[in-house]
């Protein structure tokens, strides 16, 4: 299993158990509760005392179930330790991923013939080698790819700890669970789901009759609220300290949920049932109960417009109306019963800490936006802000406009950094924003209409919002595996290309144990890479200069029908090719292993880390691909270790 997929199992496990005793403290205040209600519902004290005692009776029997299930909590979190102490005990390491911030980074001046991806030009390096004549820029043999590793005059002198996941540890387990029952659900998620749904069950079936005493699913609805919202923040704390990301961790926020309006739903028609044979509904509508229908509307109207048809249509009004009636469900639960109280004020704690930090994390800056029809991707760079992210991580953007149409500026949506923290190159953070719907097209012709003589072609300066970096690799430390294959779809190459140039960056810095870097590319056409061959080339002469060999590779998916189509690419740079059809992951990962293996590392292999951003299907190929590596290749770089970035919403 891939470490995000292990990190995510071990915060659904640390959910499960901070549930349970949810649970179990709500059956604790049950009998209590029980009385309270049944007075307002006009049934009789004897009846309610007996239902309190029923209610009481199994409280023990959850508190050691509690217990063991801490405990085990507990185990995973010591599994996850090891990689947590030796990230901090690199202080660069104590806020890297946390804020954006603008840092006195030394200027490189590069020549002409590198110019940088925001620039017009697309000169390549003078004196690159010919290819052969004849030779097929479509070619996808390894002697395509041949040239000397540079081994850079210094060796790593400050490289972080290598420290393998346990699903490295144990490949066969994790192959198992890894393995996708269908798109965005791996077997182990599944068997997570199922067991969280046999842990709920059983707090709300438990030795109670439900027909006569329907309090049970008001109390364990309750009791999974705070999961729900917990799930749901950006600055997620249990994703934090366990280094998962908000949205890895964001179906168990949609799994949960529906649990919840399961529960509250079956918990009001219950009590409208009973309170139907005991003469009317109306005589029970008391202060308490109003509230608690107001809750109940909330939560309906959260998983309505919740669903994907009205979230991927209609997101603003998803946004605007998940935050009003979350806020709502708060109010309205604690002013139902008085016993709620106190998981409204830890969900209160929850959801302010998060807005605070919010807050602290964003940035009303000057960006440059500059179209590149070839991509059709508008670049958009930030020179004012230039560190405080880590490479894979993204950023919520918000563009003040009047481009953008009337309610544009009200849209936030998150895209890959594609540049590297504090480097001397770059034009500070960059973005790439490809066109897939109205808001980046809006964005796009901002982009394409700009005045040509404000910044040079095509270049124009807007206000935008930045909030982030959130996501990223977590606790894991790229730099101190031996290898790395990066595998990116489209406009997923944002992900590729900052990992690739923190890789490089630290190898420069000796502080890296890489030895072996593929960055593997698909785009649809092969224009697309036109507007690139500068910035791979600069990397790639980068690279040159250290003991990391790199090596780019670009496949293109569209036929060709025109030879003149190619002729832009006949002389590529050094260690990157041009490939006509799908990238044979299978065989590429084998080559990185075996290469990797090559290598030797620095004292010795340290492991292969593969990377993917793309669309879902994508991510799905490189996860087999990884399930499918020989044990002997696994055995030989010492684990190989999956780390997907794919956005689903």
């Amino acid at each position: 299993m891939h470490h995000s997929a292990s990190a995510s199992s071990v915060a659904s496990t640390a959910a499960t158990v901070a549930s349970s005793a949810a649970a179990a403290t709500a059956s604790v205040a049950s009998g209590a509760a029980s009385g309270g209600e049944a007075t307002a519902g006009g049934a009789s004290t004897g009846a309610s005392a007996a239902a309190a005692t029923v209610e009481l009776q199994p409280t023990s029997f959850f508190l050691e179930f509690d217990v063991i299930l801490l405990c085990i909590a507990g185990l995973f979190v010591l599994f996850a330790l090891p990689r947590i102490v030796v990230r901090f005990m690199r202080t660069s390491e104590w806020f890297a991923g946390c804020f954006f911030r603008s840092v006195e980074v030394p200027r490189v001046v590069r020549s002409a013939s590198t110019t940088n991806l925001g620039g017009s030009g697309y000169s390549l390096e003078k004196g690159v080698a010919d290819r052969r004549s004849g030779e097929s820029v479509y070619s996808n043999s390894d002697d395509s790819h041949s040239f000397n590793m540079a081994v850079g005059p210094d060796a790593p002198k400050n490289a972080p700890m290598y420290v393998p996941t346990w699903a490295s540890r144990f490949p066969t387990g994790a192959r198992v669970l890894s393995t996708k029952l269908r798109p965005g659900y791996s077997l182990g998620q599944v068997t997570f789901m199922m067991g969280y749904f046999a842990a709920f069950a059983y707090a709300t079936l438990f030795d109670v009759n439900l027909f006569t005493d329907p309090t049970r699913f008001g109390y364990v609805a309750v009791s999974q609220m705070p999961v729900i919202y917990v799930m749901a923040t950006k600055n997620n704390i249990l994703g934090t300290l366990l280094g998962v990301g908000y949205e890895k961790l964001n179906y168990l926020h949609r799994y949960v949920g529906r649990l919840v309006v399961l529960s509250v739903n079956l918990h009001a028609l219950a009590f409208f049932a009973k309170w139907t044979q005991e003469g009317g509904i109306a005589q029970f509508i008391v202060p308490n109960i109003i509230w608690g229908c107001v809750a109940l509307g909330c939560m309906d109207v959260l998983w309505l417009l919740s669903l994907s048809a009205v979230r991927q249509t209609y997101y603003n009004l998803f946004y605007v109306s998940h935050v009003i009636a979350a806020i709502t469900v708060i109010v309205a639960t604690a002013y139902h019963q008085p016993w709620a109280v106190p998981y409204m004020y830890i969900i209160t704690a929850v959801y302010g800490f998060d807005r605070l930090v919010r807050m602290a994390q964003t940035r009303i800056v000057t960006a440059q936006v500059h179209a590149i029809p070839e991509l059709g991707t508008t670049l958009i760079q930030v020179p004012s802000v230039n560190a405080g992210w880590r490479a894979g991580q993204h950023v919520r953007l918000r563009v003040f406009s009047t481009g953008m149409g009337p309610l544009g500026w009200t849209e936030s949506h998150p895209f890959t950094i594609s540049s590297v923290s504090k480097h001397p190159g770059e034009e500070g953070l960059v973005l790439m924003v490809k066109k897939a719907g109205d808001w980046t097209n809006s964005l796009y012709n901002i982009a394409q209409d700009a005045d040509v003589g404000e910044l040079g072609a095509g270049s124009r300066r807007v206000k935008v919002m930045l909030t982030g970096p959130y996501g990223g690799p977590g606790h894991a430390l790229v730099s101190s595996f031996s290898g790395a294959m990066l595998v990116a779809g489209g406009s997923g190459i944002t992900y590729a290309l900052s990992t690739a140039q923190e890789i490089v960056q630290k190898s420069t810095e000796g502080a890296s144990r890489s030895r072996v870097v593929e960055l593997v590319w698909s785009v649809t056409d092969p224009a697309g890479l036109k507007p690139l061959i500068p910035h791979f080339n600069q990397l790639l002469e980068d690279s040159r200069t250290t003991y990391t060999s790199l090596r780019i590779s670009v496949f293109y998916t569209r036929a060709i029908t025109s030879p003149e189509a190619l002729k832009t690419f006949e002389r590529l740079p050094q260690g990157l090719t041009l490939s006509p059809g799908r990238p044979r992951l299978q065989k590429l990962l084998e080559s990185v292993a075996d290469r990797t293996v090559g290598s030797g590392g620095m004292n010795g292999v340290t492991g292969v880390v593969v990377g993917v951003c793309g669309p879902r299907a994508l991510g799905d190929s490189v996860g087999k691909a990884v399930r499918d590596l020989d044990g002997k290749r696994r055995r030989a770089v010492k684990g190989v270790e999956l780390h997907e970035e794919i956005f689903g919403w």
